[in-house]
């Protein structure tokens, strides 16, 4: 299989997390680039140039953070990530990756030249993102929803530091910096990759 990945996306993050937790990793060749750049290989890939983007060994297409995780828990040994409760775990996924989208968002936004950034918009992700982190409640379990709030939290604490989530939510912090020591957390950390490599320029 093929995974292409970009490092500092939460969204490439919560995949490769799930293949490490999955025992996958020895299956998968992870080619790391910069989407924005349309590189051709990706391109070649997917006709969306968006990561992640996984190539089967059957030469079968899949996109979307979420529906990849869903694959590799299929096709890995293991207790299964989605667990017995698939609704569930996908609705507490959905409101994590909600939190995720929010803050690249933001992120995009910041990418712009000061004079063209729309402060009513990132104003608005910002509340979506305090909105949804007092909605969240500390995961019972390490599943696909508990791998995505926790790469969504390490994202804001990597990208958003002003956003002192921490002080408001200790008990989230707490179990962010538990599950922050397990090993496939361990390898997928960005550390100080620069945003250029994330985002590209925003032109109007």
């Amino acid at each position: 299989m093929k995974l292409y990945n970009n490092r500092p996306s939460p969204y490439g993050r919560k995949v490769l997390v799930v293949a490490h937790e999955k025992q996958l990793l020895d299956r998968i060749e992870v080619i790391q680039l910069d989407p924005w750049s349309d590189p051709p290989e990706l391109v070649a890939a997917t006709p969306l140039g968006k990561v992640p983007a996984l190539i089967t060994d059957d030469n079968t297409l899949i996109t979307e953070s979420t529906l990849i995780a869903e694959y590799f828990d299929g096709i890995g040994p293991g207790a299964k990530l989605l667990g017995t409760d698939r609704l569930s775990t996908l609705r507490q996924t959905a409101l994590a990756q909600g939190l995720i989208d929010a803050a690249s968002a933001l992120m995009i936004e910041r990418r712009r030249p000061v004079d063209r950034q729309w402060e009513a918009w990132s104003v608005r992700q910002r509340r979506a993102i305090e909105r949804t982190l007092t909605k969240t409640t500390m995961p019972d379990s390490f599943d696909l929803a508990g791998n995505t709030l926790a790469c969504g939290l390490a994202y804001l604490d990597f990208r958003l530091t002003e956003i002192a989530w921490r002080s408001f939510h200790p008990d989230l912090a707490g179990w962010l910096d538990e599950v922050a020591q397990r090993p496939s957390m361990q390898a997928t950390r960005a550390n100080s990759v620069p945003m250029e490599s994330e985002f590209a320029p925003v032109l109007l």
